[in-house]
Parts: C-alpha cells; structure tokens; sequence
C-alpha cells in the first residue's frame, strides 16, 4: 500500500512544486548557511564532469595551440618594432614626396595656363643649398643644362610670383639662382590691390624702377597723378627677364612716403612676395626668348646695398 502510493506521488505533479519550493528555500537561505557544504558537494558534482572537461581543453588545444608568453625585450619582437618604425618613417616620407609633387604640378599647371603653349619649357627644381648670407644670396638649384636650363632664364615660385633668374655658369646637373632681391634694378608697374581695368592701358599705371635696399625689399621714387598707396602689386615690365616674366607678381607696396624736393613724387618701399629663406621648390622658365646676356650674379654695390633715404 505504501509503495504504490510512493509510485503515485512520483508520477503526480507535487514532486515539481517540491522540488521548487526546496530550490528556493535554499536560494533564501544566508551564506552563512551554504559555505559549510555546498564547497563539498560542488567537488562532489564536478567528480564525473572532470573527463569531459579535460577531454575539451585537449581539443581546444589541439586545434588552437596555446600563445606563448610575450616578452618584449625578446630579439624577435625588438627586430619588429624597427622594422615598424622603419616602414612608418618610408610611409611619412613618401606622403612628403607625394605632397610635394602635387604642389609642383598645380603651379606647372599655373604657369603653363599663364605662359600658353608656346616654346617655353617648364623645368620643375628643388633649392639644394644657400649662401651663408641666407638673405640676399644665391640658391643653388639642383637642375642643368641637362634639363633644358638656360642662363638669364626666369624663375618662378610659389605659382606665378617672379623669384629671380639663373645665373651665367650653369652646371649639367646643377644651376644657380639669383634671387629678385639681389637684381641690381627692376622694372615693374604698380597695380590696385582689386586687379587692374580693362579699360584703362597698362602703360597708364605708374612705373618704376626698384632697387634693392640691402634688408630684403626694394626701394623706388615714383611721379604719379594715379594716387599710390599701400598694397599695389608690383608687376614685372622690364624685358630683360624674358617675354613669358613680363606681367608676373614680384612684390607688394608696403610703405609710401612723400619727398620734400619734389612735390609731386613718392618715395615707395615694396616687400617681395617669396620668402627666399623657406623657399624650397622652384619653376625655371626656359625659352628661345631667354634674353642672350643674362644679368650679371655680382653682388649689389654698396650704394645699392644703403638705403636710399
């Protein structure tokens, strides 16, 4: 009788609700009251799921062998970390050539839209070295006769501005820059910051001749009934620097300054556009309109080099 109401009480639903109620009674039970056994009976259960678990930590090994431990002082990873400085030093370097070479060919693109596709060739150059007086000196550029160079070529930089011309010795590989500041004298014509009118000739904007003042600039005395103020443009008009110079941007009026002797005269000051100490890349200007003497690479007198004040 007892066992067939045991048998009943199985095949019922109360075994569930017990074994529920029991479940949480345990779950609400303190720790204090599961420490002592519950280690026990843990070990207990683990017993006949240790083989599985051994047989998985064998297979994961086979199939992903484990890491060795890393050291980083090792020579296999010391090598590697200079291989990757050495290939992030080759990328740098030739993300600056690449920039480089962007820059030079949208100023060839400038000045072969400026030029036209006439006879001038367009030789891209690097300065290579500089005089120690920096300032006023020479640039040496790393281009010859080898590559369409020709003396009393003009040169061009940062675009379209006029930078100077090549000097009378060039080299097969290697030619000289005379920068604008060092000329003896320039002819140019002063324009409106706001551009110059279609309407109005060129020859109706004041000329005048620059000379260098020995700091950087060039210095001139200038009559004119066009009024002058600071911020004209100095635009090249003397043809000794070649037909395709004539028009380039060489400098900005910086100061003007009224003379006592004459009245109707202003004594100007004009700063160049190219900044020969940071200059670093230049365009040379070779055509068969070169002009046959080319100026002379002696260095301004020294009246030239005084101010003229």
């Amino acid at each position: 009788m007892d066992r067939r109401y045991f048998r009943r009480f199985l095949q019922g639903r109360r075994p569930d609700w017990l074994l529920a109620a029991a479940a949480l009674g345990v779950a609400l039970l303190p720790p204090a009251a599961l420490v002592p056994w519950t280690g026990d009976v843990s070990r207990l259960v683990s017993v006949p799921l240790a083989p599985i678990t051994n047989l998985g930590v064998f297979l994961r090994d086979r199939v992903r062998p484990p890491r060795t431990t890393f050291d980083p002082r090792s020579p296999e990873a010391l090598a590697l970390d200079r291989e990757v400085a050495r290939y992030r030093t080759l990328y740098e370097q030739a993300r600056l050539e690449l920039e480089q070479s962007e820059r030079a060919l949208a100023s060839l693109r400038a000045v072969r839209a400026k030029v036209g596709d006439g006879t001038g060739e367009l030789i891209d150059a690097s300065v290579v070295a500089t005089d120690a007086s920096r300032l006023d000196g020479v640039l040496s550029l790393n281009a010859g006769t080898r590559h369409g160079v020709r003396p009393g070529a003009s040169v061009l930089a940062n675009g379209e501005r006029f930078a100077g011309v090549i000097a009378r010795e060039v080299g097969a590989f290697s030619s000289t820059l005379i920068p604008s500041i060092r000329l003896p004298s320039i002819g140019v014509r002063l324009y409106p910051p706001e551009g110059s009118d279609r309407n109005v000739v060129s020859t109706a904007y004041p000329g005048a001749i620059l000379k260098p003042t020995g700091r950087g600039g060039w210095t001139a005395e200038v009559a004119s009934v066009i009024p002058l103020r600071e911020g004209m443009i100095a635009r090249l008009a003397d043809d000794r620097y070649g037909r395709l110079a004539m028009g380039l941007p060489i400098g900005i009026v910086r100061s003007v300054e009224a003379i006592d002797r004459a009245p109707h005269a202003r004594r100007v000051e004009v700063a160049p556009m190219v900044d020969f100490e940071t200059l670093s890349r230049v365009i040379i200007v070779s055509d068969s309109a070169t002009p046959s003497e080319p100026i002379s690479d002696r260095s301004p007198t020294a009246s030239q080099r005084s101010d003229p004040r």
